[in-house]
């Protein structure tokens, strides 16, 4: 029995999530090939960086952010691409689309696939692969969240983890602190937010402390929408805030303006750039080129709101799977030893890992791989 995980793309910086892993039962058995995840460019004049992979007996997408499924424009439609239902409504229409549960097991072509929600968007899931001793993905994750659960995955002795903000540690609390001293800004605050991520996060954190002058472009994910999907995808604690603000209508007058697109290239958000006498623009996520030109010009404000994973959270999940290997993803890693001291031995640069066993049965035997 072989696996072996190839990362196309996605290892040493943030970019397009692309990543093959092959699986052999036996000598003479068929080699499957699943691609988790098929990223597209974050920045406008970039090549997503890699080509499909020939003979894919699936792909597999974690969630609807552009880094993570903006290549599929270009997939062979005859390649079955697994998504939630949730999820599915931003591919596009001419892809083979399968279902996948927001938390659940999934057979494809015999290999059971494992999701759970990843804390970081709407219908986002990591994916665990039962194959070998295991293979878990995270896609993009997060441990903090308010609005989208985090369900602990089953065990697995490869880990390809979301490490975007690499070694920083502070927490979503400390990022909320910083963000409330803009609010007294005689300016509007523009934030261009991912629709279907931290937008409404944002918008309940807000209305949390009662401040209640704010408003959410009609392209974000509406209160309604969160309360009509699967229970295990939205936190229980936040659906009395849900249910407190629906129904509100866009108004580009309020305090906070919370709209897509998350770099302000196009929609709402690329609108209201262009009156900065109105509209203080912070943004709390990744910074496209035009973005960090205008943070360095003091022209607009940076403040992280956590959607990816701390230094203790990458840890926590580590210690949790009890891999024998980890691959932290989008992010350059400048010092391994670093790495290692912070989250184990395990913690490897290689974007080429491949496992040999003996048989699936044995393994069984002496390793659980079941959620």
């Amino acid at each position: 029995m072989k696996v072996c995980v190839d990362i196309l793309s996605g290892a040493g910086r943030k970019t397009a999530a692309a990543v093959l892993v092959t699986y052999q039962a036996s000598p003479h058995a068929r080699t499957l090939r699943f691609l988790l995840d098929a990223g597209g460019a974050l920045e406008a004049d970039e090549a997503k960086g890699w080509t499909q992979p020939d003979d894919l007996d699936a792909i597999f997408i974690s969630h609807d952010h552009q880094d993570h499924m903006g290549g599929l424009d270009d997939v062979d439609s005859k390649v079955p691409v697994y998504a939630t239902l949730l999820v599915q409504k931003q591919l596009p229409s001419h892809l083979n689309l399968q279902t996948l549960p927001v938390c659940g097991t999934t057979l494809v072509e015999g290999i059971d696939v494992t999701t759970g929600s990843a804390g970081h968007s709407f219908g986002g899931v990591w994916l665990h692969l039962n194959i070998g001793k295991g293979v878990f993905y995270s896609g993009d994750f997060s441990l903090e969240s308010t609005l989208y659960p985090f369900t602990m995955p089953p065990k697995a002795s490869i880990a390809l983890l979301d490490a975007s903000y690499g070694l920083y540690d502070n927490s979503l609390e400390q990022c909320k602190s910083a963000l409330v001293n803009f609010l007294g800004d005689e300016r509007a605050l523009l934030m261009p937010v991912p629709q279907s991520g931290r937008a409404l996060e944002i918008a309940c954190w807000l209305t949390s402390f009662d401040f209640d002058d704010w408003t959410l472009g009609e392209d974000c994910l509406s209160p309604e929408s969160a309360l009509a999907a699967p229970i295990e995808g939205i936190c229980t604690e936040v659906r009395p805030i849900l249910e407190r603000i629906k129904s509100q209508p866009f108004n580009p007058t309020a305090k906070v303006v919370l709209c897509g697109d998350p770099d302000g290239m196009s929609g709402e958000a690329a609108a209201l750039l262009q009156h900065p006498e109105r509209y203080l623009p912070v943004y709390t996520g990744h910074l496209p080129e035009h973005a960090r030109q205008a943070v360095s010009e003091d022209k607009a404000h940076f403040v992280r709101w956590n959607v990816h994973p701390r230094k203790r959270d990458l840890k926590r999940l580590v210690d949790h799977l009890e891999c024998d290997v980890c691959s932290p993803l989008f992010h350059h890693m400048k010092d391994l030893n670093e790495w290692k001291t912070a989250l184990g031995p395990s913690v490897t640069s290689q974007e080429n890992i491949t496992q040999t066993y003996l048989s699936q049965a044995k393994i069984e035997q002496h390793y659980d791989v079941n959620p």
